[in-house]
Formats: structure tokens, sequence, C-alpha cells
């Protein structure tokens, strides 16, 4: 038995030895400890590490889908329209410039109607003349004409005008007739407009 212990008691020191002299080292002779990364707390490799072998790196996206140009929803409403902005050209719905359409007849017509001579020899009673009113645009003044061509007088663009109405080439019980034409002056092409007034010839006794 006293064999057995000391036999244990020599193995026992001989590992207390070598324990010794591994671990009491000169700090000098150590080599450089490779440095390494610490994992992140939420287990994801930490700053500087390497991929895992094996794996391949995705990009991210660039972007949010919603912030891209072209795409629903994303960046500028305008942004792809075809007919967004103007590129000059003026406005196609303005309103263009008119030229002068020159003289126009606003309005040529009888304002007094005539009549022809009443009464008798003795106690005669006169008619009445035509009386002519008009309205011009566009010309510097008109021209009247009775019973065909030939200018009677000449007359601002609006205006009235006096006229005799004779009588006696009609037969009493009929009616007689005169024309009147306005034409313009100035102002572009000439405008003309022809009325015409009529009257009762009347039978004028003798007494």
């Amino acid at each position: 038995m006293h064999r057995y212990l000391t036999r244990a008691a020599v193995v026992a020191l001989g590992g207390a030895i070598a324990v010794a002299t591994t671990g009491c080292g000169t700090p000098g002779n150590r080599g450089p400890t490779p440095a390494t990364s610490a994992p992140a707390a939420d287990g994801s490799a930490g700053l500087g590490s390497a991929p895992p072998a094996g794996s391949t790196a995705q990009p991210g996206p660039t972007g949010s889908p919603a912030g891209q140009a072209g795409q629903p929803g994303g960046g500028n409403p305008g942004a792809g329209n075809p007919g967004g902005g103007s590129s000059g050209g003026g406005n196609p719905g303005g309103t263009k410039e008119k030229k002068p359409a020159g003289p126009t007849i606003v309005y040529y017509r009888i304002k007094q109607k005539p009549q022809c001579d009443q009464g008798t020899n003795v106690n005669r009673v006169p008619g009445l003349p035509v009386i002519l009113e008009w309205k011009v645009t566009g010309a510097d003044r008109v021209t009247i004409s009775v019973d065909g061509p030939g200018v009677y007088d000449s007359y601002p663009a609006v205006g009235t005008a006096t006229i005799n109405f004779p009588c006696g080439d009609g037969q009493p019980g009929g009616y007689v007739q005169h024309t009147y034409q306005l034409r313009t002056v100035g102002g572009g092409e000439v405008r003309s407009k022809t009325v015409t007034a009529s009257a009762l010839v009347h039978e004028i006794p003798q007494v």
C-alpha cells in the first residue's frame, strides 16, 4: 500500500511541474494574438467581418419603389407624363387678332313712309317725303342714289336723309314707287343695299 501511495505522489508532482512550465512563460516571448471582431449583440457579424463562406452578397434596393420616377404613386406626379410642361408655341387656345372686316351696313331702312298730295285744287294737302336712316361701320361715308345709277347726295356713315317723293307720274288710285340705293365709301370693299318706298296716288278734284 505504501508503494501505491508513493507512485501516486510522483504522478501528481509531475503533473504540477508540467502545468507550471506551460503557464509561467515569459510575456515577451509570446507571439501576437490575432485580433477578432466580437459578434454583434443581435447575433450578426461585427464590422469588418467577411461574409460567410459560400454566400453571395445581394445589393440592397437603391430607393423605395414609390420614389422612383415612372412608378405609380412615386416621386413627382408629373414625371413621365407626355403632356406635362410646355415648350414654346404660345397658348393654342389664345384669342387671335381679328383683321378688320371692312365696311358693314348695320341697318338701312325707311324711317318715314311717304305720302302723295291729297285734297282739291283749292285746298291742296301736301304729301310727305320719305325719310331714310342707316348705320354703317368701317366706312368713311355713304352715298344714296335714287331710281338708278348716279349719286343723289353724300352723307356720313350714320345718319338720316329726307328726300322728296314725287307722285306726278302715277295714276290716281294706283301706287308710285321709288328706289333708294345706299353705297359705302372708303374702308375696303364697297357694300350696298337698296330699299323701295311706295305711296298711293290720290285724285285731286277740280272745284
